[in-house]
């Protein structure tokens, strides 16, 4: 028997609940696991029939996600504590960009991460490791229980190449680092990934610390006119270094999720340093805010709400049914869905209104950045793109190869 819906709400009781008698990390991990992948599947069949909707879905994922984060941290640092010793006063924060950041997460989506701590100025010695080190390991064994397979998976899988220096950079970075970082070496798409981070899960009093580190980043003075030629010459090197799978690749098609998201982050660091309040990192949210600005019209930001949630509607059936190209000739049983998520009667339906919903986000990407068919994709180099927003996952459904995000 299903779960009923109410129960996603609140996934943070159950799971203290659920953990009272785990009593080391192997366990934890174990519990996390099971726990995570039933409410993942409860969550695919409420949406597949329609007892929730793409916004809702997204949103209790995405709690589901911080709740587990919650859980897990703690006993992560007192099971490494156990092993090294205690870093007095050090703190340590989980930071959840993408579409964990923003709330939206999808059915399959990672984690994007990025992991930020910070400790007092040398004292006593209270660890076998310098300070730089014992939080490296730390993260090191964090991203390790997240990632560790089980026969249920991985808690989740992660990403980490949105922190600063990307694959380069170490696990973890000091909150010193991180300010430096993103004041005098990010580049735009850095900027740009950070308009949707939020602190999930950290020790006692240091999340509104990074919280404000996060902001003061973003509102640093950048040359609107550098933020929108950045942001256009990156949208063409991606549209010719990983072009559509195919005309359901949503992400990266013309006028797809790719753009709208640009479109948002772009606005939001151009005009976010006068008005902080357009800094949301949920895109519905952003958007309402970008129209109360008077940045964008009512009209425009509904018409690219409605896009955004068409979308993401989209894709998240096309993933619970595995249905990663829909043709004329599929299944019933899986096209179905896919037509009602789509509000479409049938399949030439679904096709126009995908290639509606893709020309109000292009026509709004050209109004507010400029044209990228008009940009050589040479005038940025590759360091500028963020790997997350190229990536080529072969765990996707056959006739789909675009990454998860």
């Amino acid at each position: 028997m299903l779960a009923p819906v109410a129960r996603f709400t609140k996934p943070a009781p159950v799971l203290r609940r659920l953990l009272r008698e785990a009593d080391d990390l192997e366990l934890t991990v174990n519990a996390l696991r099971r726990f995570v992948r039933r409410e993942e599947f409860h969550l695919a069949v409420a949406t597949l029939e329609r007892r929730i909707d793409v916004d809702q879905a997204g949103a209790w994922r995405s709690d589901l996600a911080r709740a587990a984060m919650v859980a897990l941290l703690p006993r992560v640092m007192a099971d490494f504590a156990r092993r090294y010793g205690a870093l007095r006063g050090g703190r340590f924060a989980i930071v959840a960009l993408g579409r964990a950041g923003a709330g939206e997460m999808q059915p399959g989506s990672d984690l994007d991460l990025m992991l930020i701590y910070d400790h007092p100025p040398a004292g006593p010695q209270t660890t076998r490791l310098p300070a730089s080190q014992y939080f490296s390991r730390l993260a090191q064994a964090l991203v390790g229980a997240i990632t560790a397979p089980g026969a249920e998976g991985p808690i989740y899988p992660v990403d980490m190449r949105l922190r600063p220096s990307g694959n380069k950079g170490p696990v973890a970075v000091s909150l010193a680092a991180f300010r430096h970082y993103h004041a005098e070496t990010a580049w735009t798409w850095e900027r740009l990934a950070l308009t949707r981070a939020r602190v999930i899960a950290a020790t006692r009093g240091f999340a509104p610390v990074v919280e404000a580190a996060i902001r003061t980043s973003l509102c640093r003075a950048v040359d609107p006119a550098t933020i929108r030629a950045d942001t256009i010459a990156m949208r063409a090197r991606l549209a010719a270094d990983a072009p559509p799978s195919g005309p359901f690749d949503l992400k990266h098609r013309a006028g797809g999720m790719m753009e709208l998201g640009f479109i948002v982050e772009a606005l939001q660091l151009i005009h976010g340093r006068t008005i902080p309040a357009l800094f949301q990192p949920g895109t519905a949210a952003a958007l309402a805010a970008l129209a109360e600005a008077g940045i964008m019209t009512a009209t425009e930001a509904d018409a690219l709400t409605e896009a955004d949630h068409w979308f993401r509607a989209v894709q998240a059936m096309r993933r619970i049914t595995g249905l990663a190209a829909p043709t004329q000739d599929a299944a019933p049983a899986s096209l179905a869905p896919i037509l009602a998520a789509a509000g479409a009667l049938d399949f030439t339906a679904l096709i126009a209104r995908m290639e509606e919903q893709a020309t109000v986000v292009r026509r709004a990407f050209i109004r507010h950045l400029g044209d990228p068919d008009h940009v050589t994709p040479d005038h940025v180099t590759p360091d500028h793109v963020t790997p997350a927003h190229v990536t080529i996952d072969s765990s996707e459904p056959a006739g789909d190869t675009t990454r998860w995000n």
